[in-house]
């Protein structure tokens, strides 16, 4: 009776060794997809944090862009609005400014050109000015740099000197007297309207 006790006893306990050994199989086994999840789920749950940083660099500089182009159309608009002549009122302007330096400058002018491109450009147009001048050198000079560092945005692309209409004696006695002679010249500039 001992013995047949023994006997199920170690059938028992095999049969629970085996139970177990079973349940161990079927843990690793379906514990094993499960594993490989997490471990896919890990790795893109990285990926897409790394992927979020990458967008927060991204927006970020989105956002100075669009704060650089902010202050670019202020900028814009400032310049067009301090230095450059709206179309519609733009040849009065010019006129007005041109005959105010060659009062202060003491130069003399004659017959001022214009010539408007029609087709704009970046919003401008832009306008050639062809100014004839003559005075003495330091008078011309003047109305140079008055120009230049007029409010009136004006780009100077040409000067030529131009044959003076005074004869050879009045400039060899202006000159004898230690005067500047008189100077004339072509002077091109450009000046812009913006509409």
């Amino acid at each position: 009776m001992i013995y047949r006790r023994q006997r199920q006893q170690y059938i028992f306990t095999a049969f629970l060794v085996l139970i177990a050994v079973v349940n161990v199989l079927f843990f690793l086994i379906l514990n094993r997809p499960a594993q490989t999840e997490y471990a896919r789920l890990e790795e893109s749950i990285s990926r897409l944090g790394a992927q979020v940083e990458n967008n927060k660099s991204y927006i970020t500089n989105l956002m100075q862009t669009s704060t650089h182009l902010e202050e670019f159309d202020k900028d814009k608009r400032a310049l067009l609005t301090m230095y450059l002549i709206q179309r519609n009122t733009g040849y009065s302007q010019i006129v007005s400014t041109l005959d105010d330096i060659v009062q202060q400058t003491g130069v003399d002018k004659t017959r001022v050109s214009y010539n408007l491109d029609p087709k704009p450009l970046a919003g401008l147009n832009t306008v050639s000015i062809n100014i004839p001048l003559q005075g003495n050198y330091n008078n011309v000079v003047n109305f140079i740099r008055e120009l230049e560092n007029s409010d009136t945005f004006f780009l100077i692309n040409q000067i030529e000197l131009v044959g003076s209409k005074d004869s050879g004696e009045q400039t060899a006695a202006a000159n004898a007297a230690g005067g500047p002679g008189t100077v004339a010249l072509s002077l091109g500039a450009e000046t812009f309207f913006y509409q």
